[in-house]
C-alpha cells in the first residue's frame, strides 16, 4: 500500500513539474549529520558530504513571490567515532532519501537581470536504502522493527541569487520527525545544502 501511494505521490508530482512555467534541474551538496539524543543524553556526531539532485519546478504567483518544488534524490548520513576502555570505534551511516521540498519564495530584482531571494518551507522525504560502514564491514540499514523509519519531514529556510536561468542557493534543513523507530531515543535530520539550478521557461 506504502509503494503504491509513493507512486502516485511521484507521478503526481512528475506531471505538475510538466506542466509548470519555469522548471529546471537542480543539483549541489550536503553538508549531512543528525542529533541523537536518549534519556535526556545527547549525542554530537559529525557530518559528512552528499549531494542532492534531480528535477524542480517554480510556479509564480506574482512578480515577487513564487512556490517552488522538486523531487530531488538526497544522500544524507552522518560519522561518528566512539572509545571505550582502549578500544575505538569508527562508523559512517549513508541513507538514500527521495525527498520532496515545498517552499514560498520572495524575490528582490537587483537589476533586469540578477534577483535575490529569500525562502521557507518544508520537505518532506522517504528513505530508499541506507549503508552502515563500522570498522570497515558494511551492512544494510534496517528500517522499521527497532531500526529506523523511513518517512522524515521537516523545514527549511535558504535564501540565493538568480543570474538569469541560473540559480544559486544556500540553505539549512532542520529535521523534525524522529526518525529511531523506538521510544527510548530521537534521531533527527539536519543538513546544509549548496546548490545551482538551471531553469527553463515555456
Amino acid at each position: 500500500m506504502k509503494s503504491k501511494l509513493i507512486f502516485l505521490v511521484v507521478f503526481a508530482l512528475f506531471v505538475q513539474i510538466a506542466n509548470a512555467q519555469v522548471f529546471g534541474i537542480k543539483g549541489g551538496l550536503n553538508d549531512a549529520n543528525m542529533s541523537f539524543s536518549s534519556n535526556g543524553i545527547s549525542i554530537s556526531p559529525k557530518a559528512i558530504i552528499g549531494f542532492h539532485f534531480g528535477p524542480v519546478a517554480e510556479f509564480e504567483l506574482n512578480d515577487n513571490i513564487s512556490f517552488n518544488t522538486g523531487l530531488l534524490y538526497s544522500l544524507k548520513g552522518f560519522k561518528m567515532n566512539a572509545s571505550t576502555l582502549g578500544f575505538s570505534t569508527e562508523s559512517t551511516e549513508k541513507i538514500n532519501y527521495l525527498e520532496i521540498p515545498l517552499n514560498v519564495a520572495y524575490k528582490h530584482p537587483i537589476d533586469e537581470k540578477i534577483k535575490i531571494f529569500g525562502q521557507i518551507g518544508s520537505y518532506l522525504a522517504y528513505a530508499l536504502s541506507g549503508k552502515d560502514k563500522t570498522d570497515g564491514t558494511t551492512t544494510d540499514i534496517t528500517f522499521g522493527s527497532g531500526g529506523m523509519k523511513r518517512f522524515d519531514l521537516g523545514l527549511g529556510i535558504g535564501a540565493g541569487v538568480e543570474f538569469g536561468p541560473i540559480v544559486a542557493g544556500l540553505g539549512y534543513q532542520f529535521g523534525l520527525a524522529n526518525l529511531a523507530d523506538s521510544s527510548d531515543g530521537k534521531v533527527k535530520n539536519k543538513v546544509l545544502q549548496i546548490s545551482v539550478a538551471y531553469m527553463f521557461r515555456k
